[in-house]
C-alpha cells in the first residue's frame, strides 16, 4: 500500500512539475496602462522571456490584486535565480529606458511627411487609419509599425485592411515605408 501511495505521489509531482515547465512566465496587468508603457513591457519582456498578459480592464477586486502580487512575487524570485539579484529593479529600469525610446520613435513617426501624406490619402478615401507599433529588432534600434485601415460606415462590422508598414531606424532617425502585401 505504501509503495502504491509513493508511486502515486511521484506521478502527481512529476505532472505538476512538467506543467510548470511549459507555462510561460507572465507579467499580469490590469487597468489601462499607457500605450508606450504596455509596448515597453512587451518588448523588454520578449528579451527576458516574459509574456505580458492582461487579466482585467479597469474594474478589479482586492482578491485579483492580491493574486497578481502573489504571482509576481514568484516570477521575480525565479527571475532573480536566472538574472541575478534585483532582477525586478533592472527590468523596470529597462522598461523606463524602452518607454523613452518608444516616445522618440512616436515623434519620428508622427513628424514624417511621407507617412502623413499616406494617412491623409486613407482618410480622403473615407477610411480610418490605425497605426500600431508592432515590434522592435533584437538590437533595439529598428521599430516596426503596421498601418491598417477600415471603412467608416458606422456599422458594427469592421473590415481591416493592411495599408503599409513603416520601419524606423532610431539610431539614424530614418523611416522606410513598405507596401502591404
Amino acid at each position: 500500500m505504501k509503495e502504491i501511495l509513493c508511486v502515486l505521489l511521484l506521478l502527481i509531482s512529476l505532472t505538476s512539475f512538467s506543467q510548470e515547465l511549459q507555462s510561460p512566465d507572465r507579467i499580469l496587468t490590469y487597468g489601462f496602462p499607457y500605450d508606450a508603457q504596455r509596448k515597453a513591457i512587451k518588448f523588454v519582456g520578449k528579451k527576458w522571456g516574459i509574456e505580458l498578459y492582461t487579466v482585467a480592464d479597469c474594474v478589479v477586486s482586492k482578491k485579483l490584486i492580491d493574486s497578481v502580487e502573489t504571482i509576481h512575487t514568484k516570477l521575480w524570485k525565479k527571475m532573480d535565480s536566472i538574472h541575478g539579484v534585483d532582477s525586478e529593479k533592472r527590468f523596470r529600469n529597462e522598461v523606463i529606458a524602452e518607454m523613452k525610446k518608444i516616445e522618440e520613435v512616436n515623434k519620428i513617426f508622427e513628424r514624417d511627411r511621407n507617412i502623413k501624406k499616406l494617412l491623409r490619402k486613407i482618410e480622403r478615401a473615407k477610411r480610418q487609419a490605425s497605426p500600431n507599433l508592432e515590434d522592435v529588432s533584437d538590437d533595439g534600434n529598428i521599430y516596426y509599425w503596421t498601418v491598417n485601415s477600415f471603412e467608416i460606415n458606422y456599422s458594427s462590422e469592421f473590415k481591416w485592411k493592411p495599408e503599409f508598414m513603416v520601419r524606423i531606424n532610431l539610431a539614424e532617425r530614418k523611416t522606410e515605408i513598405i507596401e502591404a502585401e
